[in-house]
């Protein structure tokens, strides 16, 4: 199945299409809030790079809600690159690896990294890229699986998080905090979702119960839900990135029981 296949959103004009692109908006709410306060701070037109854009889900959302920034799609697919350009069309895209991301150092003033992280072998290179592309003071938006949570430890094998084989880097909560801090980048707020990887409470009315609460909080300050999110910043004063020991990476504490 190639991956335009497998990414490609459903027309908008059948009913599942449009229940999908409502529960994106409600999904990614959390993320409208998060940049209008960030906004509040700058106080001007911001660069936002969406690192693994896909078809464009989040950055179509991000244009409908803040119209005057300048929004940034980075995929390493032609295919789904095309398919985000058509979903909103004054957006920018560049074909690249997130490793060794084509852009100019302190270019980017928020970038988001929703669940792209799990498919790099040495994810701190691309955290060492976020440090080179942000300005001082700029804001990371991170979502990866949570290979330590309740869902990987009660379905362990068929957990959800193995279902892709393209997820190599499914690591818990107390790596990815490691390494944002090797990275030079200091967390604002962090923790895990609820516990949509356990099967029977995706059904309704089980849903309900961390559908409900996720759509006003986001995530929460434990570290046993399904995937672990995080803001960070580069801190303004910064001038040069920590040094990571080549050793760290890459790191897989997971593997199928």
């Amino acid at each position: 199945m190639s991956e335009s296949c497998r990414y490609m959103p459903q027309p908008e004009s059948t009913p599942r299409g449009k229940a999908q692109k409502v529960y994106r908006m409600c999904s990614y709410d959390i993320w409208r809030r998060e940049l209008r306060k960030f906004k509040r701070t700058i106080r001007r037109r911001i660069t936002i790079v969406d690192v693994g854009c896909g078809p464009g889900f989040l950055l179509s959302c991000i244009r409908s809600w803040f119209p005057d920034d300048e929004l940034l799609g980075v995929d390493a697919s032609d295919e789904l690159l095309e398919v985000a350009r058509s979903r909103c069309r004054t957006l920018s895209t560049i074909k690249g690896d997130a490793c060794s991301l084509p852009l100019p150092d302190k270019s980017a003033d928020v970038i988001f990294a929703l669940h792209i992280v799990e498919h790099l072998e040495r994810p701190r290179d691309f955290l060492s890229q976020v440090w080179r592309v942000l300005r001082p003071g700029g804001l990371l938006v991170l979502a990866t699986p949570n290979a330590k949570g309740l869902g990987a430890r009660i379905m362990k094998s068929r957990w959800q998080g193995f279902d892709d084989p393209t997820h190599i880097s499914l690591n818990a909560p107390s790596f990815w905090r490691q390494a944002l801090q090797d990275a030079g980048l200091e967390i604002k707020n962090d923790g895990t979702t609820g516990l949509s990887g356990v099967p029977i409470l995706n059904r309704m009315p089980f849903s309900l119960l961390h559908g409900i609460p996720g759509f006003f909080f986001g995530f929460y300050r434990w570290n046993l839900g399904e995937a672990y999110v995080c803001t960070a910043i580069k801190p303004p004063n910064q001038s040069s990135r920590l040094q990571v020991p080549e050793s760290l990476d890459p790191v897989h504490e997971t593997t199928r029981a």
